[in-house]
């Protein structure tokens, strides 16, 4: 090698470890997230723009953004159709008109959740921009909160406000919602609360709706709330002061943040809270179908439905049948056992459910294989755990419902001192679920062992029971608290709840129409409320509202603070509800 060749390489590794040093550089790791939404520089034209004639307009960010569902998310009073065109351009936002403006006419245009950054898409809050075909934007407003009817909390996802300027030509009365677009559309906040700005001065039919289809338009399986009356609008709060500057229509890069049109330095009337409802043709958010319908052994089918049945009628022929708990399992018992196929006539008027169904057996092979080892028996299952309410019965069930009555031959065994006793078990119509009845009462906080043999009964298709054994120590009085509360009231039919943290309903009790006290006792130690409602249709359930029928929800009322009960307690409260 030439010295001249081994000059040149030992001048070249250094710059190329230089080289590659830099090459291995980037962004440096950790440092504080980006969490700030990007912000508005500029407009084009400016917002609150009249006699406007473009057919677009610009948003121009502090950062590189991108946009998130803009057909959905960006709402357009009045809206538009075709909607417009979104357009994103490095820091800039382009919309661009494909329908034609309407004369005198003031267009809002909402970015709430469209707009986010490139890097960590944080969305724009709220933003308007608006302009006027005519000589001055409109200036009135309507606020107003929507709760959910039984909750009395803010629905669980945001609700899309409609407006609609009523019409003295107006034929479409109740069906306006379902056939045209409104007048102008916005969507509640977190909180429930919302805002309709830029509106002409007139009086206005105001719809809340859970538009799962964006077509700003109701169906009826979507939640309603609706004002009766038509409201009055209101002047917009003058922002506590106007730092936006006019924008220049060709350059935007020295423009100040555009104010915040929801900024308010005084307060205005509210629109009566809207109440949100859900209308008969839909009795939950799911419609009543047929989920499933097999036979789940032989001589047992199960139809399971989308929502409870509320008063099921089932028509066919020798065939028992029985309802779970819950009210969307419906078991079939057919009188022979044999019966290979199975046609049945399935009403509900509740849930509207009119089906008529034909179920198959087919034999699977652990059936047959389980067949010709062992012999069929009526299979006991106990309806009672480890631990059992002093005061409940104790049950078990049977597979298939069994003819006889009573059941006999039952030993009770207490495990303390080894006693035992020989009771029997009560059998409960279908014949599917005993209870033990026994000649003494059993002794809170002690355990029993509870026998009973096989062979005692035969269900339906003649088998005999199988043997059960099963243990169990009952709970004592002091391990539970009481509730009393004196209710005064003037509704028509009151039914008084309580409820467990979740909301769910614990026990009911209907009361005397103007005032009466209710005792809950047997409660386990937890934090407890309490709800009332008007049974205004006397059906024994809280109702929802029917927008077709002019009916509002039935009314609900909460009690005031969280019951915190202990074991061994007993709590006594007043309750003086006022509509």
């Amino acid at each position: 090698m030439s010295s001249r060749r081994l000059l040149l390489i030992v001048f070249l590794l250094p710059a190329m470890a230089f080289l590659a040093s830099c090459a291995k550089q980037g962004y440096p790791s950790g440092g504080p997230k980006d969490v700030d939404p990007p912000a508005v520089k500029g407009v084009t034209p400016p917002s609150g723009s009249t006699a406007y004639s473009a057919n677009r307009f610009r948003l121009d960010f502090n950062e590189y953004i991108d946009l998130k569902d803009a057909d959905n998310n960006i709402l357009v009073s009045p809206p538009m159709n075709p909607k417009p065109e979104y357009t994103v351009k490095g820091k800039s936002l382009m919309v661009k008109f494909r329908d034609t403006l309407r004369p005198s006419t003031t267009y809002l245009f909402q970015f709430s959740g469209a707009v986010v950054d490139y890097t960590e898409g944080n969305p724009l809050p709220s933003f308007e921009y608006v302009f006027s075909t005519g000589e001055a934007v409109d200036s009135l407003c309507l606020r107003g909160a929507v709760v959910d009817a039984l909750t009395l909390k803010p629905y669980s996802s945001p609700l899309t406000i409609l407006a609609y300027s009523p019409s003295p030509s107006d034929t479409l009365g109740d069906s306006l919602i379902a056939k045209v677009h409104p007048t102008y559309v916005t969507r509640t906040a977190a909180d429930g609360s919302f805002s309709l700005n830029y509106l002409a001065d007139n009086s206005y039919k105001i719809v809340a709706i859970d538009d799962g289809d964006h077509n700003l338009r109701h169906s009826p399986s979507e939640a309603i709330a609706w004002l009766d009356t038509a409201v009055k609008a209101y002047p917009l709060p003058r922002p506590k002061q106007d730092t936006a500057k006019t924008a220049d229509t060709t350059a935007v890069a020295d423009s100040t943040v555009v104010a915040d049109t929801l900024a308010a330095a005084v307060e205005v009337p509210a629109v009566e809270p809207l109440r949100l409802l859900v209308s008969s043709s839909a009795s939950s958010a799911v419609p009543q179908r047929i989920v499933s319908k097999t036979f789940s052994e032989r001589g047992i089918a199960r139809v399971v439905t989308a929502a409870p049945l509320s008063n099921p009628q089932v028509v066919a022929d020798s065939v028992m049948w029985q309802l779970n708990a819950k009210g969307d399992t419906l078991t079939l018992y057919t009188l022979r056992q044999t019966t290979d196929s199975l046609q049945v006539i399935l009403l509900d008027s509740a849930t509207s459910l009119s089906d008529t169904l034909t179920l198959r057996y087919r034999e699977s092979r652990r059936s047959r294989r389980n067949n010709s080892d062992t012999p069929e028996l009526n299979r006991l299952t106990s309806r009672v755990s480890s631990t059992h309410p002093y005061f409940d019965s104790l049950t078990f069930a049977f597979a298939a419902p069994v003819s006889a009555s009573s059941l006999s031959d039952i030993t009770i065994l207490h495990l303390a001192d080894s006693t035992s006793d020989t009771v029997y078990a009560d059998i409960l119509w279908p014949g599917t679920l005993a209870r033990i009845v026994t000649n003494k009462p059993l002794q809170q906080g002690e355990k029993y062992r509870i026998t009973i043999p096989a062979g005692a009964t035969r269900d339906i298709w003649r088998r005999a029971n199988d043997s059960l054994v099963f243990t169990t120590t009952l709970t004592s009085e002091k391990d539970y608290g009481t509730i009393s509360v004196s209710v005064n009231s003037s509704l028509q039919r009151p039914v008084l709840q309580l409820l467990n943290d979740k909301g769910e309903v614990v026990v009911e009790q209907v009361l005397a129409a103007s005032s009466d006290k209710v005792t809950f006792p047997h409660l386990k130690p937890a934090t407890y409320g309490l709800r009332l409602f008007d049974d205004r249709d006397g059906d024994g359930r809280w109702t929802p509202g029917d927008y077709y029928l002019h009916r509002h929800p039935e009314p609900v009322f909460y009690f005031g603070k969280a019951l915190q009960l202990r074991e061994n307690w007993e709590m006594e409260e007043d309750w003086k509800v006022e509509e």
